[in-house]
């Protein structure tokens, strides 16, 4: 490459100066050996001619659309793993390079700054883990490209992400009582003891079956998951002229994160969901979001059995109507414990939570996954 062309490429690294870091630091607050590291890395990449033009190429891939267009934190790895040694801390300078954007967008909608900070207050959390886990600062995975790219808010307590419905599923209401019952969408395969099959990598070879949706002119025929979030296998008929379809694949909602950092307090979520309504209608008041949505091993209704009916997890998992996700569980078993242990006999039993889990695993139990929804009419 030319004089020329690195000049232009050194122009197009605003965001690797020392006054574009100092001010994006303004926001993002991280701890004083970070953002030293931060820095550090920075000068590494002004001075390297290819790690210039990768770190470019990240930024305009997620940066370089409107708003909501920014690409998949997956297509960024692909680059990351190009950077090489050091792209733990390449990846919070590419994420940065997207700050300037972020600030035009909140402004534009009228989004306090306060709520960015909070937002972007995650950073520091995922660079805090990496350290605690590697001994030294940097990021591991692509989470905030969500904060980033003007998907995910913090309001409160929770965050929320304008997404949209996942399929399986499909949400039917009685006209007159308002009940609510959800089915199986086709394709979906169960285990006889209604999860999903694979659920803990546990399959089913001699009761599994799958589920089947009908859509008819008078009746719409499936089958019921039940309000605890497991498959009936018993095909149930709903007439179109008593029952509306409220929640299907694709439909806009708001999915429902749970911040890493300070207690989960069941009334500090029912606030946070509250105001979360408001929050979109002011500064979304084009957008209708149909439902709160969340995916993660807080809604397992197990917990409803190893906790008391006033532990914080059993009191919000209660607040959604369940139903069956699939996966190994092991997330849940990393956040209570921060690893995962081959022997959980060496783990510490510290905490109520804790003892509760690992009684659970030695009794032969397993922790899962589970989806659930609040109709957002309902939670208004």
């Amino acid at each position: 490459m030319n004089g020329q062309g690195r000049q232009l490429i050194q122009d197009e690294l605003w965001f690797l100066q020392d006054e574009a870091l100092r001010e994006a630091n303004l926001v993002a607050e991280l701890p004083d050996e970070a953002w030293d590291a931060l820095r550090q890395a920075a000068v590494k990449v002004r001075q390297d001619e290819r790690l210039s033009s990768l770190a470019l190429r990240g930024h305009q891939l997620l940066f370089s659309g409107e708003e909501g267009a920014a690409t998949s934190g997956e297509t960024v790895s692909g680059i990351l793993a190009e950077m090489g040694e050091g792209a733990e801390l390449y990846q919070p300078l590419i994420l940065l390079s997207g700050l300037k954007r972020l600030q035009r967008l909140y402004a534009e909608r009228g989004i306090p700054q306060e709520i960015l900070k909070h937002t972007l207050s995650d950073m520091a959390l995922w660079m805090h883990d990496y350290y605690s886990r590697h001994n030294r600062w940097g990021l591991g995975n692509e989470w905030l490209v969500n904060h980033m790219s003007f998907r995910l808010f913090r309001v409160g307590r929770l965050q929320f992400e304008r997404g949209r419905f996942g399929g399986g599923r499909r949400v039917l209401r009685r006209l007159d009582t308002r009940e609510v019952v959800v089915l199986a969408e086709s394709g979906v395969r169960f285990r006889s003891d209604g999860l999903i099959d694979g659920t803990n990598d546990r399959f089913d070879e001699a009761g599994a079956w799958e589920a089947v949706l009908e859509d008819g002119d008078a009746v719409t025929r499936g089958y019921r998951i039940t309000d605890g979030g497991f498959a009936v296998r018993q095909p149930e008929t709903f007439r179109t002229d008593e029952w509306e379809t409220v929640l299907r694949a694709g439909d806009p909602v708001l999915d429902v994160h749970i911040a890493a950092d300070g207690k989960m307090d069941y009334a500090q979520c029912l606030d946070s969901m509250k105001d979360a309504v408001g929050f979109f209608k002011r500064h979304f008041p084009e957008e209708t979001r149909l439902a709160f949505v969340c995916t993660s091993w807080l809604l397992d209704p197990q917990f409803g059995q190893l906790l008391s009916d006033s532990a914080n997890i059993v009191r919000f998992q209660r607040e959604f109507r369940l139903y069956p996700v699939g996966g190994d569980g092991k997330e849940g078993l990393r956040r209570i414990f921060g690893t995962l242990y081959e022997d959980w006999t060496q783990a510490p039993a510290d905490t109520s939570l804790r003892r509760a889990v690992l009684g659970h695993l030695a009794s032969g139990g397993a922790l899962r996954d589970m989806g659930g929804f609040i109709l957002m009419d309902h939670q208004a």
